[in-house]
């Protein structure tokens, strides 16, 4: 409902909802959802009488992890390779088919019922400074009570973690939140933050998404940043020098780190992740650094051995 919206206030014809084939309960969650709208006559010509034209097309998409980025996704509709574009244009200028494009989460289209029906400035004063609303909030396998909540904006993170999923099963050393390219969050640091973007930018973190996964305790982080650079090597769409072939040298110099005597030079590691976040074309590339450094300033003695001194 909530794209119906967009599409009457923008004049759009079409709604496309490009969503992973690997999620099929997705896929026919929506499928049954626009099969109800159409029911009810809120689909195809003159919709009501109104003049307005519109309807969904559903893409099962193969996805990669780049086709979050949306000029990737584009693409990927469009049947080309999933890379992303340089920008200008902007797809708001020349998006799908170079028509016009605006590209939405799912999570922020459904807002707009709300909003319509009680007002901006209703939807406004929920949540805390320019974080209003809602956020959705993914707990993985490792909380006892896993699952996905929705939460006021603002809402301390304790109070998501200790409450809404009752704490960890097993000695958790940080959590990773907002997906591979979010920020690393070690635990002393729950109480200083609140699910809001001013308070995880603040403290040097990034809420993204808001998913959180666990690191336990007996993990090494010289592994976990390892896998972060070999995630990115492997689901980089290789447009860009820098995210190609930078995460695959960072990778190439963890593993050797962690299975030979050979160490890190940190000068060496800080001019990688800076070429990554300021000369990628997307956040695949340049966000991976953030949650790199994370690991180098909070887990800094556990990852010493590794490094040069």
């Amino acid at each position: 409902m909530g794209m119906l919206i967009a599409a009457y206030i923008t004049g759009a014809e079409w709604g496309v909802l490009y969503i992973r084939a690997e999620y099929p309960v997705s896929i026919s969650t929506i499928s049954n959802s626009i099969a109800e709208l159409r029911a009810l006559g809120l689909l195809g010509k003159n919709i009501k009488g109104s003049g307005f034209d519109f309807d969904f097309k559903v893409i099962k998409a193969q996805g990669a992890y780049i086709c979050g980025e949306e000029t990737a996704l584009l693409s990927s509709i469009e049947g080309q390779r999933p890379e992303v574009r340089v920008r200008p244009p902007f797809p708001t200028q020349q998006g799908l088919f170079n028509k016009p494009t605006v590209v939405n989460n799912v999570e922020t289209l459904a807002c707009l019922p709300y909003i319509i029906d009680r007002g901006g400035q209703n939807f406004a004063g929920i949540g805390k400074g320019k974080s209003t609303g809602t956020k959705l909030i993914s707990l993985d396998s490792f909380f006892n009570k896993p699952g996905i909540y929705e939460v006021e904006m603002g809402t301390p993170l304790s109070e998501v973690i200790y409450n809404l999923g009752q704490g960890f099963r097993a000695p958790v050393k940080a959590l990773h939140i907002g997906g591979p390219l979010g920020g690393l969050v070690p635990v002393h640091k729950i109480s200083d933050l609140t699910v809001d973007f001013e308070s995880f930018a603040s403290n040097g973190f990034l809420l993204g998404h808001a998913s959180m996964v666990c690191l336990p305790h007996d993990f090494p982080v010289i592994l976990y940043i390892q896998h972060l650079f070999k995630f990115t090597a492997h689901e980089s769409c290789g447009k860009c020098f820098p995210c190609r072939i930078g995460s695959t040298r960072g990778f190439e110099m963890l593993q050797k780190a962690s299975t030979t005597d050979y160490k890190i030079d940190r000068s060496l590691m800080a001019d990688l992740l800076d070429t990554l976040e300021m000369g990628s074309l997307c956040a695949l590339g340049g966000g991976l650094p953030l949650p790199v450094r994370n690991a180098l300033h909070y887990f800094s003695d556990e990852l010493a051995p590794f490094f040069k001194n």
